[in-house]
């Protein structure tokens, strides 16, 4: 799924003013390098073949499937910051939110809010609806831009503000087709969106954040697979099943460590292009390889999607070209 940049703050006041004042989000000019594209595109795609891989755990639950995921990341990134002598700067900072309570508790909701996005993910992937993941995935961007309006005050220009109303046209299309509210679908939406808007007033950087969301989440999710026979895994598991599960902290740690690198050596412009390749891989692989059944006239929601998501894009590049031409002048 797609990332907005986080950053470090000086401080934990600072944080605050910011949680009380409002946030005005500073453009920051940084030398786009290939090596910079090559990981913004690769975390896209890592997030895009996720199906595949939620696929051949079938066999366990979605919410052991969360809770493996949490332990093994947590796993994961705590030997990572040890090795990169990152730690006690993770220490320091925490111990700084302890005191400022606030920001303590909006980093353990905004880990709430991950984990239930997880869930939704994994669950619709295991009942044969990546398709509805998929939509998720396509709408989340324009609900990222919807809070930018509404709670951050951040200015959309009128290509922008079309965009949002196309893929609400998008939606409506999708729910008088299926004849259901997607409520699953809305729930990653509303779950993703709000932990992107958190993390804006997080004081901790990209690892520090994933190091921390899964370290508060692990004692229950440990406590939760111990209490089960085998650990919430099947009795007639396979080895692999076991391997797969132990490399879901690879996977859920890896895509986070190419955004962190790509937002610091590519425009925020070509993050936001990759964002959408991930739903749209996601999309084809539940048609053509998991074998999911989608009837063509659902497409024509999926194309107002797309659509909107096209409008945007132009209006992107539109601003893009703008800023280029004062600069130069």
């Amino acid at each position: 799924m797609f990332i907005i940049r986080e950053h470090l703050a000086p401080g934990v006041s600072a944080v605050l003013a910011r949680y009380h004042h409002g946030v005005k989000k500073a453009v920051e000019e940084v030398k786009q390098t290939p090596h910079g594209v090559a990981a913004t595109i690769a975390s896209a795609l890592v997030y895009g073949m996720f199906p595949l891989y939620w696929a051949a755990l079938d066999s366990v639950s979605s919410i052991n499937l969360m809770l493996y995921r949490i332990v093994t990341a947590a796993v994961v990134m705590t030997l990572f910051m040890l090795a990169t002598g990152r730690w006690h700067g993770l220490v320091d900072h925490v111990k700084a939110m302890w005191r400022t309570r606030r920001v303590f508790w909006m980093s353990v909701a905004a880990a709430v809010l991950v984990t239930v996005d997880w869930v939704v993910y994994i669950y619709l992937v295991a009942i044969g609806r990546t398709s509805e993941a998929s939509a998720a995935g396509f709408l989340i961007p324009l609900m990222n831009m919807l809070l930018a309006l509404v709670i951050l005050r951040e200015k959309a220009s009128a290509l922008g503000i079309a965009s949002m109303v196309i893929a609400l046209i998008g939606g409506i299309l999708y729910v008088i087709d299926t004849r259901a509210f997607p409520v699953l679908a809305l729930a990653m939406v509303f779950s993703y969106s709000g932990y992107c808007l958190i993390k804006r007033f997080v004081p901790l950087d990209a690892f520090e954040s994933l190091t921390f969301e899964t370290g508060v989440l692990t004692p229950v999710a440990f406590v939760a697979l111990a209490v089960q026979p085998r650990f919430g895994v099947p009795a007639d598991a396979p080895w692999h099943v076991w391997a797969l599960i132990a490399g879901c902290g690879v996977l859920t740690a890896v895509p986070l460590v190419l955004t962190s690198y790509g937002v610091k050596h590519a425009t925020f412009l070509m993050l936001s292009f990759t964002q959408y390749i991930t739903p749209t891989i996601q999309l084809l692989l539940g048609i053509f390889v998991l074998g999911e059944q989608v009837p063509a006239h659902r497409f024509i929601s999926f194309g107002v999607i797309w659509f909107a998501l096209a409008v945007y894009s132009v209006d992107l590049v539109r601003q893009h070209r703008r800023r280029l031409e004062l600069g130069r002048r």
